[in-house]
């Protein structure tokens, strides 16, 4: 039994929490929102008043919190950067050992040349003997959140020091899925490869949607026809939706703006967002509704 600490428990932190609960490991949750706080209480749950208390409390801390994009695409880590204040704080003041699991979507080279560099900075305790630090990126979605966490494809685990992740490895083998431990850069890689090659497929059909209903064809027969193919398959084939909700089209953004700085032109992607952009003038009913993601972070 382990004793786990969640720091941002919306979506990803609250479902992280409750996943590791039902394996029989004690969770303290902890979130600035009064709402998220008081409704984890009613649910009986154990819940933090600070960072603090949750890095003195628990062997494990997973950090879910928010990285959203501005208006140009940048990411914006503003969020997990208010967290690390804290956590070097408390880990100045900790004793024993304790593995820091950082699961926000964070663009590739965040945690070596952010996270990892801030904390080793302002931080007197010793990374490897007081403390290590992981990467594992979530791949939920947020209407069924759970139920993929119980059941996922893959765990991803990002690291920097061999073993390192060893107990959150000890922790995933429960899951009994496949666990792929590699870098942080992979990790990161992984993470922003799956959300964009998402909007891609969904644009895709998108696009055959709309040169359906120019021709009269009927554009659901075509998907269904096409998704049968089992390398393809049906997530994301539904003509007349946009990729929505929290990740898809902030991730797409900023995958955009990121690959241009590092002087690689993402037609594809920057395609797909503008066909979603259309999609969404064409369709402007399916934009509310459209639940089509992969992956969710949280205030």
């Amino acid at each position: 039994m382990e004793k786990i600490g969640v720091i941002g428990s919306g979506t990803v932190g609250g479902t992280t929490g409750k996943v590791w609960k039902a394996f029989g490991n004690q969770i303290l949750f902890y979130d600035i929102s009064e709402q998220i706080v008081l409704s984890l209480k009613d649910s009986g749950y154990c819940v933090a008043t600070s960072i603090e208390e949750i890095i003195h409390q628990t062997d494990i801390s997973f950090v879910c919190v928010d990285a959203p994009t501005y208006r140009n695409g940048d990411q914006n880590i503003s969020s997990v950067m208010s967290v690390l204040y804290e956590i070097a704080d408390a880990l100045d003041k900790m004793v024993g050992h304790h593995l820091i699991v950082f699961r926000s979507t964070l663009l590739p080279g965040t945690m070596s040349n952010v996270i990892v560099p801030f904390l080793e900075t302002h931080c007197s305790k010793v990374r490897g003997i007081d403390y290590d630090i992981c990467y594992n990126p979530e791949f939920l979605r947020d209407n069924s959140a759970l139920i993929d966490a119980f059941n996922p494809d893959r765990v991803i685990i990002g690291e920097d020091r061999k073993k390192a992740s060893l107990q959150l490895v000890q922790l995933y083998q429960q899951l009994r899925t496949k666990i792929i431990i590699t870098s942080f850069e992979c990790a990161e890689m992984i993470k922003y490869a799956s959300n964009c090659f998402l909007a891609l497929k969904i644009s895709f059909f998108n696009e055959i949607g709309l040169a359906c209903n120019r021709m009269g064809i009927d554009d659901k027969i075509v998907s269904e026809g096409v998704s049968l193919d089992k390398r393809i398959g049906g997530y994301g084939t539904v003509a007349g939706k946009p990729f929505a909700g929290k990740c898809l089209p902030k991730d797409s953004l900023a995958w955009v703006s990121f690959a241009k700085k590092m002087q690689v032109q993402p037609d594809l992607i920057a395609i797909a967002l503008e066909l979603n952009r259309l999609v969404e003038e064409v369709h402007p009913e399916t934009v509310e509704a459209a639940h089509i993601e992969i992956g969710s972070t949280e205030l």
